[in-house]
């Protein structure tokens, strides 16, 4: 969906296994290059394949995680939700990084800003790319409460459960 400038929310539901990281990757790359907003495809592909990862490494075991962004034509936003792991994202420094950790550094350098929040029994972590989303937290999160609210997160489904968009309607936003 694309309305003055805007693309999206776009979002999908996948089991929480790494080998699907590349499915992701295309997805955000696809989704990016096809949109007119400043933001390297690659970038944003590396940054959510890092995201999705940790989601996979600390979120429930065997959960789902939602992937979605919203576009803009000066930047972008990906969110990666799970079911809610027992720690906070946060980056790592000094002898630590050996073992992991790397990742969240990897965000923290390709994007303008990222973020993390607990939301419906999930666990949020989101970035922007380019021009940061100015817009208050209750409106630029709208569209995830109903989303999760339709979204079991912390129980295995189907290999791959895509949402789509327009079925916002059907959950109850507006």
């Amino acid at each position: 969906m694309i309305i003055d400038g805007w693309r999206g929310p776009g979002w999908q539901v996948f089991d929480t296994d790494p080998r699907l990281g590349s499915q992701i990757r295309d997805w955000i790359r696809s989704a990016i290059s096809g949109h007119n907003c400043p933001v390297d495809a690659a970038d944003a592909a590396l940054v959510v394949t890092e995201l999705f990862g940790n989601a996979c490494q600390h979120g429930p075991a065997g959960g789902r995680v939602l992937v979605g962004y919203c576009l803009w034509r000066e930047g972008a936003r990906l969110v990666v939700c799970d079911g809610g792991g027992p720690g906070t994202p946060r980056l790592v420094h000094g002898g630590d990084l050996a073992e992991g950790g790397r990742g969240l550094h990897v965000v923290d350098s390709l994007t303008a800003r990222w973020g993390s929040f607990r939301l419906a029994g999930s666990q949020a972590v989101w970035c922007d790319f380019g021009q940061p989303l100015r817009a208050a937290a209750n409106d630029a999160w709208a569209w995830l409460h109903p989303v999760l609210a339709a979204c079991s997160l912390s129980a295995a489904g189907h290999p791959v459960a895509a949402v789509m968009p327009d079925t916002l309607a059907a959950v109850g936003a507006r």
